[in-house]
């Protein structure tokens, strides 16, 4: 079983992950996190194989006036990734990809699930907490500064899938546990950087930016369809993938304030961010 620790809100630590350092993959850690898998070390005991499977959605900005699709990746249980699209859609329809359907998943979102908890309040918990660009104010913005489209678009898209039926169960909501949830909130740029174990990465909208973060995931043990370089939201798509089956395998942090209903503004007020968890500095292999 994984170790579990509660420090304030809840976070859930577990055993050791991949650990890179000066942006490109150390053998020794990853090797290790290898081995870990092939002894067959899943977290609450949780097998390989099987219909589950991990989906990662980049939200774009529902009001751009330029819009584009969201890049989304599927992860398997063995981290087979595929990528795909979908055309923002406030009533969620078509938001399972084809390869998804008929099967377990979780569901991880890069965008607000709700909005801030108190009038006073500038942003939320969790994002104070991961250091995210986006602000999530208390009501939603219609200032049209950054982040402003995609925060209503996210928020109003979280509403719907909760709103939807039992299908999406959002971590922390009616005291949903981890090991029940189907639909998390996740913050890829935060990941990257507990993937990189701290290290300033290259931009990700420049080819090395790209590069590093490919070998990063490849070095996590995630196999990319081709050997094609993906795109900066696909990698990010990715990312929020493996931070879903992170969690799965208790090996994630839960950051912030739990998610509430606000039910005269009709959205969801607070809410977790979900971390990979960073790979301590040393561990010794169990024998």
């Amino acid at each position: 079983m994984p170790r579990m620790r509660m420090r304030g809100n809840p976070r859930v630590y577990g055993a050791a992950g991949a650990s890179v350092l000066a942006a490109a993959v150390t053998a020794r850690y990853i090797a290790k996190w290898r081995q870990r898998r092939t002894m067959g070390h899943r977290g609450g005991g949780r097998e390989l194989g099987g219909g589950r499977c991990f989906i990662g959605l980049d939200l774009s900005d529902p009001t751009a006036a330029q819009k584009r699709p969201c890049d989304y990746a599927v992860l398997d249980t063995d981290l087979t990734c595929s990528f795909g699209q979908w055309d923002y859609r406030e009533d969620a329809s078509h938001i399972i990809p084809d390869r998804a359907i008929g099967r377990s998943f979780i569901l991880a979102i890069d965008g607000p699930q709700g909005l801030a908890g108190s009038p006073e309040a500038t942003m939320r918990e969790s994002e104070r907490r991961v250091n995210a660009p986006g602000r999530t104010p208390y009501t939603l913005p219609t200032d049209g500064k950054p982040y402003s489209g995609l925060i209503v678009g996210s928020v109003r898209l979280f509403h719907r899938l909760v709103e939807s039926g039992s299908r999406f169960r959002l971590l922390g909501l009616d005291g949903t546990p981890a090991s029940n949830a189907t639909l998390i909130e996740v913050f890829p740029g935060g990941a990257w950087k507990v993937a990189s174990n701290g290290t300033k990465l290259p931009t990700k909208r420049t080819l090395e930016g790209r590069q590093v973060r490919t070998e990063l995931l490849t070095g996590l043990g995630v196999q990319l369809p081709s050997d094609d370089t993906p795109t900066d939201d696909q990698l990010d798509a990715a990312m929020a993938a493996w931070t879903a089956y992170k969690l799965w395998v208790g090996e994630a942090v839960i950051e912030g304030e739990g998610p509430r209903w606000d039910i005269e503004a009709g959205v969801i007020r607070e809410g977790y961010v979900v971390q990979p968890a960073p790979a301590p500095e040393t561990e010794e292999m169990a024998a």
